[in-house]
């Protein structure tokens, strides 16, 4: 049986040993191969011209893993949210921000010596680790740009490392996004702390939780409503309406080329359609702007009909909690399944069957 002891890790000295690239992967494989850790922080972002400074909490954690060989990965995930505060820092007159969205990509560590081009140490400070000071390094690390996508910025970290623990922690990050849900508006600075690290120590709660959580969700409180209407733009600027596809079954797949999910649903999707294409009209709506979905549909060699969605108008309008989203609505304009998640293509099968009426 496992029986946990907590380490408080209290760290007041740099392991200086390693070469930058070193200390990025040993900072990495910290995350990735744990006996089981709790951190805890906050994250910071001020949109350019405004007075309000948005915090928010920040965690990351991993449950124990067997000591085998392999051992196999951690069991390991973050949240980002929690309380938000709004803070007047600048004190003007201007409202609070309505547009934020935190993702996730902000909080994440246990990639960060992957897909790297270039790491240079830029200088070092003190910062605060479970109540006492602890000396970072601080390592600016460019990353290679997926192919479909532009490069970003560097992303600094300030890491602090300890010789006898062989622990390597990511004390402070910061890393250029936009901060609207949309990621249309400039990159601003987004800077997350942690001030907080338990070592061998079991899983949180909330990590049990995450654990516990279904590969979908079946929203059966959409069941027999009407569809909401809708008019949209496909990829070449031509508009669609979901009225006008009234008397076909419609298969909407929200999704994005960001969400690995989402894209590993696509083949699912687009054979579905196929089968199914005397009764069935099928139509992703996707949250990246035209010309990056059009660039990923060409590269990957998918065919998946899309609509532009890149004002959030009709996630809103489904109350779409996550993607991968999808919707069937029935030939006379009613919702007849509602899923989020990665649903089984067995269930999307004889879902569309039962709406063609081929079950």
């Amino acid at each position: 049986m496992f029986k946990p002891t907590v380490m408080l890790l209290a760290i007041a000295s740099c392991a200086c040993a390693q070469t930058p690239q070193q200390l990025l992967q040993l900072t990495q494989d910290t995350y990735q191969y744990p006996d089981g850790y709790e951190l805890k922080g906050k994250g910071f972002v001020q949109a350019p011209g405004s007075s309000w400074q948005v915090s928010f909490d920040v965690g990351l954690a991993a449950a124990p893993t067997p000591f085998s060989s392999p051992r196999p990965p951690a069991m390991l995930s973050g949240r980002v949210g929690g309380q938000i505060h709004f803070v007047n820092v600048l004190g003007g007159s201007d409202e609070k921000p309505t547009d934020v969205s935190i993702p996730f990509v902000v909080a994440g560590l246990h990639k960060i010596a992957e897909n790297v081009e270039s790491v240079t140490e830029t200088g070092s400070e003190t910062l605060p680790l479970n109540a006492a000071p602890c000396a970072c390094r601080v390592l600016q690390v460019q990353y290679k740009a997926p192919p479909d996508q532009t490069k970003s910025a560097p992303v600094s970290y300030s890491i602090c490392s300890d010789k006898r623990s062989d622990k390597h922690l990511v004390l402070k990050k910061v890393m250029l996004n936009p901060i609207g849900r949309r990621g249309t508006g400039p990159p601003v600075p987004w800077t997350i702390t942690f001030d907080t690290a338990e070592f061998h120590r079991p899983a949180p709660a909330w990590l049990l939780d995450l654990k516990e959580l279904p590969a979908f969700r079946t929203h059966k409180e959409w069941t027999d409503l009407p569809a909401p209407d809708f008019k949209l733009a496909d990829l070449d600027g031509n508009s669609i309406s979901l009225s006008s596809l009234r008397g076909k079954v419609v298969l909407l797949d929200f999704w994005s080329v960001s969400c690995g999910p989402c894209t590993r649903e696509i083949p699912i999707i687009e054979a579905a359609g196929e089968a199914h294409k005397a009764d069935l009209v099928v139509w992703g709506i996707s949250f990246d702007q035209p010309q990056q979905d059009k660039k990923w549909l060409v590269q990957h060699q998918r065919t998946l009909p899309t609509l532009s969605d890149t004002d959030f108008v009709v996630s809103d309008l489904y109350r779409v909690p996550g993607i991968p989203a999808m919707v069937l609505i029935g030939a006379d304009g009613m919702v007849n399944q509602y899923w989020d998640g990665e649903v089984p293509q067995s269930d999307i099968e004889s879902a569309i069957q039962r709406a063609t009426g081929h079950s």
